[in-house]
């Protein structure tokens, strides 16, 4: 009997993203209930016309039928809550209050129960970047071994990695002055959303983000490597990486021969793990996206549906368009076969929202499908989760745009060159984790004077464009890739088995 044909494993996550999409939906959170803890006493109330916050007795925050996101906030970002209570009007003019609460959250469903199953698989791949950089990029950097050549790849990937974000910063600038995303915020909708997310906004601006050059360069060299190692760092762990490699070839054959064979069979081990871990991928893939569609559902888009349309269009303009002209521009690989390999990065990067953990996969899918050496790959594609940031840039690019406009701002082209640039530096730095591109937006408001607090506008929206604007930040790093490899003219014949 002939045995049905096997679904490949992108085919799966994909199945697995569709599947979550749906369940999410079915299973959302309520926008009208409440989960509040006191006294070691779960109380659940729903359809509320008013709550209101009290210290002892009098009033400190009021909130209307319609925020729920801001009462949880506003207790979660209350640092003391001695004595803080809540009274609740219900429209039948019913009162009931609550004292001594321990915590405000929405009620769950079993959509968010399902996310710490995903929450594994991330884990597991953030487990492995790391040790996959390490011992890829010392086995890489030795069998280089001119410091020349190292140099002259290095020169070209940070070439190629900043020609597209300066492309994409560009198209973010121009999408957002045709489509002009803030100027139709009605009023009260911008001040609905500057009170239900001030709170959220204050604590990133408290961060006190900033953009310093040498700074920046100072932190490159790493105090401890395996503090490094141990938090994550990957332009620390790239540069002590690259600097074992180089001068593990000047130690005797036999020294050195025992530690690179050690590395090399870390790397093949980590790639092997790689393999294993993406076989729960679809499953993964589903959990995620299921809990993130049921906490965060598809309503606050539609708030934000001309900033979220400009923001997902410039997205796709980079990805389908920017970069199909560069791969044709600088390979002679054809545009269908490349983004058949790059089905399971996409699905994992969105669904994760992190380049790093997105890096074993990556790494993979370039080795093995675009027949990208590991020497070239594991240089580029490190060094690329950390300093490439193309849709988190364009992100940042529309964004400051669209909160200029809604405060009333006419940027002046200066202040717009003053953003490419900015944007542009600010990628550099972005770490390779969800939610941070928010953060390093700051960096771009101060830059050209628009109040740093309008992050409250978009913080809502942030969650579901940080998954779409990841797809382009790896997809840009298998792009430089091969186009490194090519120019090097050590690029082999791509494979597109198991993947069409």
């Amino acid at each position: 009997m002939r045995k049905g044909k096997k679904i490949a494993l992108h085919t799966k996550i994909v199945i697995g993203l569709i599947a979550g999409i749906i369940f999410g939906t079915l299973f959302s959170v309520s926008p009208t209930k409440l989960e509040i803890k006191s006294g070691g006493m779960l109380r659940e109330i729903q359809d509320w016309q008013e709550i209101n916050y009290l210290r002892k007795d009098s009033v400190i925050k009021t909130f209307d039928a319609n925020s729920q996101i801001g009462i949880i906030k506003f207790f979660k970002n209350t640092k003391d809550k001695k004595d803080l209570n809540i009274d609740v009007k219900f429209p039948n003019g019913t009162n009931e209050r609550i004292n001594g609460i321990s915590s405000v959250e929405k009620v769950k469903t079993i959509g968010m129960a399902l996310k710490p199953l995903g929450d594994i698989f991330i884990r597991l791949l953030n487990m492995i970047a790391v040790p996959l950089v390490l011992a890829s990029l010392i086995v890489g950097a030795a069998s280089l071994s001119d410091l020349k050549h190292i140099a002259k790849i290095g020169g070209k990937t940070i070439g190629f990695y900043a020609l597209t974000a300066l492309i994409a910063i560009s198209m973010g600038l121009i999408l957002a002055n045709i489509m002009q995303p803030g100027s139709f915020m009605p009023p009260e909708t911008k001040d609905r959303l500057l009170e239900t997310f001030q709170d959220d906004a204050k604590t990133r601006i408290d961060q006190n983000v900033s953009l310093n050059i040498v700074d920046f360069l100072v932190n490159i060299v790493p105090k401890n490597p395996f503090a490094a190692i141990m938090e994550g760092n990957f332009l620390q762990v790239v540069l002590f990486s690259i600097l074992v490699g180089i001068f593990l070839t000047q130690i005797p054959g036999e020294k050195s021969k025992t530690i690179l064979n050690f590395f090399d069979g870390l790397s093949e081990t980590m790639i092997k793990l790689v393999e294993k871990i993406m076989l729960i991928a679809p499953y993964a893939v589903f959990t995620l996206i299921a809990a993130t569609v049921a906490e965060f559902g598809f309503n606050i888009l539609q708030t934000l549906l001309l900033y979220s349309l400009t923001v997902i269009l410039g997205l796709a303009l980079i990805t389908f368009l920017e970069y199909p002209l560069l791969l044709k521009a600088f390979t002679k690989i054809k545009i269908k076969d490349f983004f058949k390999t790059q089905r399971p990065v996409i699905a994992v990067a969105f669904s994760t929202s992190s380049s790093a953990a997105t890096l074993p996969v990556t790494m993979d899918v370039c080795e093995k499908k675009l027949g990208v050496p590991n020497k070239i790959a594991s240089f580029v594609l490190p060094l690329g989760t950390t300093i490439n940031m193309d849709g988190t840039a364009l992100y940042q690019a529309v964004a400051a745009m669209f909160i200029a406009q809604v405060y009333g701002f006419d940027l002046t082209l200066t202040q717009q060159l003053t953003i490419v640039l900015t944007a542009s530096l600010a990628a550099i730095g972005t770490a390779p984790v969800p939610g941070i591109g928010l953060i390093m937006l700051i960096i771009v408001l101060q830059s050209i004077g628009v109040p740093e607090e309008g992050i409250a506008l978009i913080i809502g929206v942030d969650r579901l464009l940080d998954m779409c604007r990841t797809v382009p930040n790896v997809i840009a790093d298998s792009l430089a890739c091969v186009v490194i490899a090519n120019s090097e003219g050590e690029l082999k014949r791509i494979d597109t088995t198991d993947v069409a």
